[in-house]
């Protein structure tokens, strides 16, 4: 369809014949025939007029000529209006924002980025905010970096978990089978002070993070007198979590449960569901993978794939034994297609209580040339900011967030770009 303005201000558009079929405009022109007055109210007719602006048909042409005086130019554009709305609405009520027109546009308005930030960005640096959250528990952190590897190598690295985190943070990893074994998590031991707080555990009073299950398992098999209870209480915490895992693959979010380490219980799913609702800075964060994050295993991201593996890493004065769930989502099939990976904290013991990463490998483009970025989000409710203390913790706590995601998203950049320049040498 085109378009050009008469002298007198009016629209003309000029549209194939849909005789032809090739127009979008077909079931609102006919040739020869309109509704308008007359006994049966269709009359055959070359030019119509009612009160917009008039239709010419060229029985001998492909075109009809559509000719707009200022009441249809309102009209079209109140149509216009109308279908935009219409579009965004249905946009949020599916928990999507519509995409901005580029990154860059994306960061300037939502995290504030500068025309500084954004030269350092193009620099290699890594950008780093803190998003303001919608409670005082929530903590978040947002981190941005160039990354100059193709997705496919990226995806590949990924699904490597163990090498991928490998860093002097991380003292100890390993991935779940499918389906999950006892011995993935075989090299899995704990500190002898984590051994000393569980074993002086009890309901509502606990310095890790468990549930009454746990704690009562802990008191209940463990021999505390034996000569090697430190060696046995390692063992049961690596029945406890391969059992938890298990149950987590059968039942999804309604088995993470309880911790039961201070008076008042906390439900995880309810602690979780709050995270993974859209947030302005959650950028690619698609209603799928939303809808996997909350109703797994009844659903599934489309293009993707997901797994299991725990960790035990340096964080603040304490180690965090850790257990996590990967959704590996790509947005489409194409070759230069983003990809988001969530992960979702299944279980803690120290510090959080639920917690979300989103990591995004995006193009600003598509096409070979364009630069890829990869995106750091990390949400995490704490129950330690709770009270009058709650402030000063959360300041601590987020800021050991930021630092710590500049810091790996370093690790990762000299890491993958290496990597990559020495897979291209050697093939």
């Amino acid at each position: 369809m085109n378009e050009s303005v008469n002298a007198d201000g009016t629209v003309i558009l000029v549209a194939d014949d849909p005789r032809n079929n090739r127009s979008p405009v077909e079931g609102s022109v006919r040739p020869g025939r309109f509704r308008g007055e007359g006994p049966d109210h269709q009359e055959p007719c070359n030019r119509l007029s009612k009160g917009f602006g008039f239709v010419d048909m060229n029985d001998g042409g492909d075109n009809a000529i559509v000719t707009l005086n200022g009441s249809g130019r309102s009209l079209l554009r109140l149509l216009l209006v109308g279908v935009f709305v219409v579009w965004f609405l249905l946009l949020a009520l599916n928990g999507e924002t519509p995409p901005p027109d580029s990154l860059s546009a994306f960061l300037q308005k939502q995290l504030d980025f500068t025309r500084a930030d954004m030269d350092a960005l193009d620099q290699g640096q890594v950008i780093t905010r803190l998003p303001k959250t919608p409670e005082t528990r929530e903590v978040a952190a947002f981190a941005i970096m160039q990354l100059n590897v193709p997705a496919d190598f990226f995806l590949k690295s990924v699904q490597d978990i163990v090498n991928f985190k490998k860093s002097n943070n991380v003292l100890q990893i390993g991935k779940f089978s499918d389906p999950p074994r006892p011995e993935d998590l075989s090299s899995l031991t704990l500190d002898a002070s984590e051994i000393e707080t569980i074993r002086r555990c009890r309901v509502a009073k606990c310095d890790l993070k468990l549930s009454a299950t746990m704690i009562e398992r802990f008191r209940n098999e463990v021999n505390w007198s034996a000569p090697d209870y430190q060696a046995r209480a390692s063992a049961l915490m690596r029945e406890i979590l391969f059992d938890h895992v298990r149950t987590y693959l059968k039942s999804g979010n309604a088995a993470l449960g309880e911790y039961s380490d201070r008076p008042y219980k906390l439900n995880l799913a309810d602690e979780f569901r709050s995270l993974v609702e859209p947030a302005a800075y959650m950028y690619r964060y698609k209603p799928e993978l939303r809808h996997f994050l909350l109703d797994f295993p009844n659903s599934r991201p489309e293009h993707g794939e997901s797994f299991i593996y725990w960790s035990k890493e340096k964080f603040g004065l304490k180690p965090v034994v850790s257990v996590t769930h990967i959704a590996v989502q790509r947005l489409s099939r194409s070759a230069y297609s983003d990809v988001v990976i969530a992960s979702k904290g299944i279980y803690a013991n120290h510090y959080f209580d639920a917690s979300l990463g989103l990591t995004a490998f995006v193009h600003d483009g598509d096409s070979e040339e364009s630069q890829t970025y990869l995106i750091y989000i990390n949400r995490s409710k704490a129950d330690a900011l709770r009270g009058v203390f709650g402030g000063l913790k959360r300041s601590l706590i987020s800021s050991s967030l930021k630092d710590g995601a500049k810091k790996n998203m370093e690790i990762i950049k000299q890491k993958l770009e290496s990597d990559f320049e020495l897979a291209k040498a050697t093939h």
